[in-house]
């Protein structure tokens, strides 16, 4: 009767062990290394999804390749808008209507009364080189157009040139073999003194479109591109601005992202600038280790602001988070993920960065935002809603690695005293 007893007192063990290890194992694809900090799945099976909002009960709305799907916070999913032809890259809630971008286009729906309504249907191409973004704050929405260029050269015949949002002035400084200018088609040189005109929207800019008026307005230039942004409690808007590549006619080597607080009125320096130093400091050089050549003859703006916080290369970082009521880490530090190194970063208020979660190199990242004291990350090539949150502190969880470790303890132990029963 005793050998029964610890026989199955054993397989108790073993099955309690072996369901231990397996959950573990089962989150050795997402590293935490802040121990403060715990992820969870939120959702799965989102493979066509490219963005997503929430509304006022934590409904999720996710952006799709054929329109928007809502996910209810019971867990049910319904179609708000299926087109084939309907690509939503992002999306935000405000006042019971979504709004979105697909193409180039900016769209309105109502929830009510299921009405779509093209607010703005030119925004300025951008030869993919970056994205349209959009962010919402007291009736109006920002809206972040990326350049057309990595440099304000276009690279060959098929390329679109950059359209000014502002008037600028040009050295006449021409690239290659084709002696290409800068906005300007491929193989259509430029003149020193040559004006620029300003495009009724244009590119490497934020725009502000009014909700009530349904127009739209110049809001800050010279961003070569924008790859996450959000508000502080001070509702400041915190950017990231993506560097200027090596690559190109007009390549560009030693810069890096940045995060910057976007201002009305303000030229952050591209194509001449970027981090706040012209191009022609020692601190940058064309493919071919020297200077990198100007465009412009007079400057927007004299001394473009510097960022609030300088990364360590160019095209890394991503999707942008502000604490900014301290619910996860301290109140206004920011997250944003860097997908060469595939890690979750917190940076504080001093701009000092600390990595917190680490993922597999298989995620892809593509939105991630603050809902209610959880950051959402979506990662697309996965179909997966991760939820990022601050750890509640209890024996259990305080105690889990301790645990485990004694409960291996005990099935090693249980096994050698199984074996031992066995032989006698």
């Amino acid at each position: 009767m005793k050998k029964i007893i610890v026989i199955a007192f054993t397989i108790i063990l073993s099955l309690i062990g072996a369901a231990l290890i397996f959950n573990n194992v089962m989150k050795s694809d997402i590293a935490c290394l802040d121990r403060e900090i715990g992820v969870s799945v939120k959702f799965k099976g989102i493979k066509d999804a490219n963005c997503f909002t929430y509304d006022s009960l934590n409904n999720i709305y996710l952006g799709t390749d054929n329109g928007i799907k809502l996910i209810k916070t019971d867990g049910k999913s319904e179609d708000i808008i299926k087109e084939k032809d309907l690509k939503v890259s992002s999306i935000i809630y405000e006042d019971k209507k979504l709004y979105f971008i697909s193409d180039n286009k900016l769209i309105g729906y109502d929830l009510e009364n299921k009405k779509k309504d093209i607010l703005i249907s030119d925004l300025p191409r951008n030869n993919d080189i970056g994205k349209y973004s959009i962010i919402a704050q007291e009736n109006s929405i920002f809206i972040s157009i990326s350049s057309a260029t990595n440099s304000g050269v276009v690279n060959d015949k098929n390329s679109i040139p950059d359209i000014s949002p502002i008037e600028l002035t040009l050295r006449g400084v021409n690239f290659g073999q084709d002696n290409t200018g800068s906005f300007s088609s491929y193989g259509v040189k430029t003149k020193n003194g040559q004006v620029i005109k300003r495009g009724s929207v244009g590119n490497a800019c934020v725009i502000k479109y009014d909700i009530k008026n349904r127009k739209s307005q110049l809001f800050s230039s010279g961003i070569r591109n924008i790859e996450g942004w959000d508000y502080n409690s001070s509702r400041s808007l915190m950017a990231i601005v993506g560097g200027i590549e090596n690559n190109g006619l007009r390549a560009v080597q030693g810069d890096t992202d940045y995060i910057y607080e976007l201002k009305k009125d303000v030229w952050y320096g591209w194509p001449d600038y970027s981090g706040g130093d012209p191009l022609s400091s020692p601190k940058f050089t064309d493919e071919n280790g020297k200077p990198v050549k100007m465009l412009l003859s007079k400057l927007p703006m004299l001394n473009p602001p510097a960022p609030f916080y300088v990364h360590s290369n160019a095209g890394s970082i991503y999707g942008l988070v502000v604490d900014s009521t301290g619910v996860i880490k301290e109140k206004d530090s920011m997250f944003f993920y860097d997908k060469n190194e595939a890690t979750l970063y917190n940076l504080d208020n001093n701009g000092l960065n600390k990595k917190i979660l680490k993922f597999n190199d298989k995620i892809e990242l593509k939105d991630m935002k603050l809902v209610k004291k959880s950051i959402y990350i979506l990662d697309k090539k996965n179909g997966i809603m991760y939820d990022v949150k601050k750890e509640e502190k209890s024996f259990v969880s305080g105690y889990r690695d301790i645990m485990f470790f004694s409960l291996c303890v005990i099935i090693l132990v249980m096994v050698i005293i199984l074996m031992k029963i066995k032989k006698s």
